[in-house]
């Protein structure tokens, strides 16, 4: 497993969101998380509820959630997990980004 901000040889760089480092540390504290799981499983997941919260001002999580989905799935990259699994993880960081103000005067 990589750290945030490394470049796989042949992939297209990415840059680490804002919240890169927290949820690296946090991910296998999280309820959804299985035995095996990688932090890359999850990167898309939670870098799409992220920026989720200033792509969709003035949408909650359920609102939003056929847009994010659609957006997971296009930039889901070498994650493992299906959308129901990958849901909680942008969930996640919906709430989280929320929760720092984030997303532009979001109720």
């Amino acid at each position: 497993m990589g750290t945030p901000g490394y470049q796989v040889p042949g992939r297209t760089p990415v840059d680490a969101f804002p919240d890169s480092g927290y949820w690296y540390q946090q991910f296998r504290s999280e309820p959804y998380y299985r035995e095996g799981d990688t932090y890359e499983d999850y990167e898309a997941a939670y870098r799409t509820g992220h920026a989720g919260r200033s792509r969709h001002p003035g949408l909650d999580f359920a609102a939003a959630e056929t847009r994010l989905r659609e957006e997971w799935e296009a930039g889901k990259g070498p994650s493992r997990l299906d959308w129901d699994r990958a849901r909680l993880a942008v969930q996640r960081a919906w709430e989280r980004a929320l929760g720092r103000g984030e997303g532009g005067g979001i109720r």
